[in-house]
């Protein structure tokens, strides 16, 4: 695959996840504003809901996804040292998958298996 084509990639990461999260934050908008959870037990049977569960975890993949996009992006145009750059990289991965299992465990942890 040649570069062109991993730009391309990117490019149609970033808008499929930018949709995701629009179409997410909507619904989730509305469903909130017509049913809002007043009370910890009230936000656990929703989250315990396995739809509500799975599109959520995806909405966290997906913005991680985009996030790292971006923040390569922002690396490989701005931080010209190599070694920086892959400190750097190294650091936001690590950041975000401790943030990734940290947030698929809280939610693990409500559905009743």
């Amino acid at each position: 695959m040649s570069w062109r084509a991993q730009g391309l990639r990117s490019w149609l990461l970033q808008r499929l996840s930018a949709a995701y999260m629009a179409v997410f934050v909507i619904v989730a908008i509305t469903w909130l504003a017509t049913h809002a959870p007043v009370d910890f037990a009230s936000w656990r049977a929703l989250f315990a809901q396995p739809l509500i569960n799975i599109f959520t975890q995806l909405f966290i993949f997906v913005l991680l996804a985009h996030a790292w996009v971006g923040v390569r992006d922002i690396f490989v145009d701005y931080v010209h040292h190599l070694p920086t750059r892959f400190i750097l990289m190294v650091l936001v991965t690590t950041m975000q998958v401790v943030l990734a299992i940290w947030v698929f465990m809280a939610l693990f942890s409500v559905v009743q298996l």
